[in-house]
């Protein structure tokens, strides 16, 4: 059986591109294993998607995220056996005003969604709100998997000159795609509040500006009539693990204000160092933190802020929130993730007699 991973959009960094890179790895000894996309950048190696042909022989793992060309796959259903791996949609409506093509690839992935119905022979899903989006969807085989923190991060060597230097700061820390959906105005508004209390305290926001040049301006904006320009770095995208290990493992706090999540792989990574995330975010983050980080409410960032530095001056609760989350970490690890997908692919995977 040749196994066939597809998305819309392959890049060193994401979360997906990640896991598709763990899912090679652990499937390649036993499958041939092929990747597919639409768009990715030089440093990954694939397949166009429009290559892929179906064969009895073969499984598509598509990674379902947005609408894309690739969809030209799931046209009807084939002798192939198709497995949606449902990585959530973003609504529409948190695209930026200046982001009409993402706001139309959104629609159209929503839109198309229970199209598929008949289309795919297996569901896999990461979270209770995806499994719940698909059963409104009517999609009946649905399976629930761990996502991963994946070894590279946890492996790496620390870049001495930064760990030496951020081991000395008190901060927080954002790490994602820094875009409307993720409310990164909101964390700054927040990191404001807590630095009222603790005006020593600094914030990283790492991750990709490259989207929406309008919302960049709004962060700059207010940045600017807060008066916290040299209080908050904002960093780009770091995909080197070295770099990246260091922020994540002496921040006191992530702040996940995302006004939608799937999953959120970042607050996982923040776990595994013993960093709890203060969220908004009601359903996915606060089902991956399970009872290890902050829930505030988005309308009152000012009592948010006197609960997040009133934990950083309780050095018991803090402490107990730090080991819940290195405990939480262990239940998505690579290995453990691996485990389960094999028992997926036992149970439901075609065998020869059926292909």
């Amino acid at each position: 059986m040749r196994i066939n991973l597809m998305t819309a959009c392959l890049t060193a960094g994401d979360a997906i591109g990640h896991y598709i890179t763990m899912l090679d790895s652990a499937f390649s000894p036993r499958h041939e294993v092929a990747v597919f996309a639409d768009l990715g950048t030089r440093d990954r190696s694939f397949l166009p998607s429009h290559a892929y042909v179906a064969t009895p022989d073969d499984l598509l793992w598509f990674h379902y995220s947005i609408y894309s060309e690739n969809f030209a796959c799931l046209s009807r259903r084939g002798p192939d056996f198709k497995i949606m791996d449902f990585h959530g949609v973003c609504p529409p409506e948190l695209y930026a005003d200046d982001e009409p093509e993402m706001k139309r690839l959104a629609a159209l992935g929503l839109q198309r969604l229970p199209a598929f119905r008949e289309v795919f022979d297996l569901c896999l899903v990461h979270s209770d709100y995806s499994e719940q989006v698909l059963r409104e969807a009517r999609y009946e085989r649905i399976v629930k998997t761990p996502l991963a923190i994946g070894r590279a991060l946890a492996e790496a060597e620390e870049n001495p000159f930064l760990a030496e230097r951020l081991s000395q700061l008190e901060y927080l820390l954002f790490v994602g795609r820094v875009t409307k959906q993720k409310d990164i105005l909101g964390a700054i508004e927040l990191f404001a509040r807590v630095r009222e209390r603790r005006p020593q305290l600094k914030m990283w926001i790492i991750g990709d500006r490259s989207g929406s040049a309008q919302y960049q301006r709004q962060i700059s904006d207010l940045l600017a009539r807060l008066g916290i320009e040299r209080h908050v770095g904002l960093t780009g995208r770091l995909t080197d693990p070295t770099l990246l290990k260091p922020f994540f493992k002496h921040a006191r706090f992530l702040v996940m204000l995302s006004r939608w999540e799937s999953f959120c792989v970042p607050v996982v990574e923040a776990m595994g160092f013993g960093v709890p995330t203060v969220t908004s975010e009601r359903t996915c983050v606060a089902e991956t933190m399970g009872g290890t980080g902050l829930v505030v409410e988005r309308s009152d960032l000012a009592g948010a802020g006197e609960r997040v530095a009133a934990l950083l001056e309780n050095g018991r609760q803090y402490d107990d929130l730090r080991r819940r989350c290195i405990e939480r970490a262990t239940l998505f690890t690579e290995p453990r993730m691996i485990e389960r997908l094999f028992e997926v692919e036992k149970r439901y995977f075609p065998s020869k007699s059926e292909r």
